[in-house]
């Protein structure tokens, strides 16, 4: 990477950390810190020290993170914990001196649990799709999900909530904010996930028909989407034919199918729900 590309790339980490904290510190301070909603991991742990004792949240959450960031260190690269301290940093900044500008949120708790939840989701997926992380339960997470791949960021969050946010209510003695404090951790893991995995969802079509030459080139130049041919056999007839197959999004799917439809009403097409799609025209690596 040459210094060209290493300030861009530098440039836009920072730009995602300080809109990410931002996100962070509103759906912290403004809104859970002033309806006394609990939070999961570090946040919850220095909502609580907030509250009774007025311990600054920025500052406190940095603080408790470094024998997090210790013991992890191990299971996680050099380059992802040097990211996540670059974005405890901003967070830290941001709660304690930008976020207190802003008037906090109180006139109703279920609205400011929604908003407090989005926000937090959405400026948490923001920093893990940057590969990086804000610390605490993230460390965590992300180390189980070394050694667990298949385990989403969202459920292994949401998991991880739960017994800090039941402890924290406790220790307000208000049950009613454990249940806001659920849904803050509920609705905070489902957009992470959306984020992180739904937003890439594609479709993989598979296509036969005797006019697949027709076909894919009516997917070329009505979706804009390349396919491919693949020689195949029929088991019970013994006849060879083509199948054609095409990544697309969930959008251009029913326009191929119209395509299909119109070209061979005849054409048999199995359509499969792709988690991720990868590549050029989707998601960059």
């Amino acid at each position: 990477m040459d210094k060209k590309q290493l300030i861009i790339r530098s440039a836009k980490d920072m730009g995602i950390n300080l809109v990410a904290a931002f996100l962070i510190g509103l759906a912290m301070r403004n809104f859970a810190s002033a309806n006394n909603f609990p939070m999961s991991g570090i946040s919850g742990i220095m909502l609580l020290l907030h509250h009774f004792l007025g311990t600054p949240l920025g500052l406190g959450s940095l603080l408790l993170n470094i024998p997090i960031i210790l013991a992890c260190r191990r299971f996680l690269s050099k380059k992802f914990i040097l990211k996540s301290i670059a974005t405890l940093i901003t967070i830290a900044l941001v709660v304690d001196q930008i976020c207190p500008l802003i008037p906090a949120f109180t006139s109703d708790k279920m609205l400011a649990a929604i908003c407090a939840g989005t926000l937090n989701g959405i400026g948490g997926a923001m920093i893990f799709a940057n590969n990086s992380s804000c610390g605490g339960l993230d460390f965590v997470t992300m180390s189980i999900k070394s050694r667990k791949p298949y385990l989403s960021v969202g459920s292994i969050s949401f998991v991880a909530a739960v017994v800090v946010i039941v402890i924290s209510g406790i220790c307000y003695r208000d049950f009613s904010g454990i249940i806001y404090g659920a849904i803050l951790g509920f609705i905070t893991s489902s957009i992470m996930d959306k984020v992180l995995y739904h937003l890439n969802e594609g479709k993989l079509m598979l296509i036969i028909s005797d006019k697949t030459d027709e076909i894919s080139e009516a997917i070329t130049l009505d979706a804009n989407r390349s396919s491919t041919l693949i020689n195949a056999t029929g088991s019970y007839t013994g006849k060879e034919s083509d199948i054609l197959m095409c990544a697309c999004s969930n959008r251009e799917m029913y326009e191929i199918r119209e395509e299909i439809n119109a070209i061979d009403d005849h054409a048999f097409t199995i359509i499969l729900n792709s988690r991720e799609v990868v590549g050029k025209g989707f998601l960059k690596k």
